[in-house]
């Protein structure tokens, strides 16, 4: 079995550590220049993946007082920003929180997590299926699936520069920084003469697919 393999083996099985934790405020923080969320989770808890904690406490801050600014888009903060870093409550809370979102580190341990999450999409359909949700509802919540997935994985990139690239050859290529869009794929689907049903099909298979040429490069 190769390290990629290894790898996917021990995320899936430290998934079933997971615990739902609350938290503490602690303090605030005024964002810098060259700062980012990850960034700062990194400075605050030295993991860069507890980004998520930040964004919940400040919004959560931001109902009670208008000094903390909501977040809405986990790629944009602005220097002068007030954000609000919370505490763990307990030490083995912060060691069940890190069992789950500390494996992707590496640039080849996010891309296990991205897989994680797309190759789950097929079984999800399954699921749909018996809950008799309509075809293009279905391909929609996939495709949103793969999505969000491609966006949070490139959030947790450590080289910005590297992220930007990605995101340069997407708008290249579909003109979204952030990949194709639905309409975009429902636009190509359809101009080829394809039944819109085989469209919507099509879309929730290429959702559930992983890139094998950037998986090799985790090979050993």
């Amino acid at each position: 079995m190769n390290q990629f393999s290894k790898l996917i083996l021990i995320f899936i099985a430290q998934l079933s550590f997971f615990t739902v934790i609350s938290q503490e405020a602690n303090n605030s923080y005024v964002v810098q220049s060259g700062d980012w969320l990850s960034k700062i989770s990194q400075k605050a808890y030295g993991n860069p993946h507890l980004y998520y904690k930040i964004i919940e406490s400040t919004n959560e801050k931001h109902l009670l007082d208008n000094s903390f600014q909501k977040i809405t888009n986990v790629e944009k903060i602005s220097v002068g920003q007030k954000l609000w870093i919370p505490n763990y409550k307990s030490s083995k809370e912060q060691k069940a929180d890190d069992v789950l979102v500390a494996i992707p580190v590496t640039d080849c341990e996010i891309r296990i997590w991205y897989n994680y999450q797309v190759v789950a999409i097929s079984e999800l359909n399954k699921n749909w299926i018996q809950q008799k949700i309509d075809l293009k509802t279905r391909a929609v919540k996939a495709y949103e699936l793969r999505h969000n997935a491609r966006i949070n994985a490139r959030f947790m990139m450590a080289d910005r520069t590297a992220v930007k690239e990605l995101q340069k050859r997407d708008i290249d290529k579909y003109g979204n920084p952030h990949g194709p869009t639905f309409e975009y794929l429902i636009g190509k689907c359809t101009k080829k003469g394809t039944a819109m049903a085989t469209c919507y099909e099509d879309i929730i298979v290429s959702s559930s697919s992983v890139s094998t040429v950037y998986n090799s490069k985790c090979k050993d």
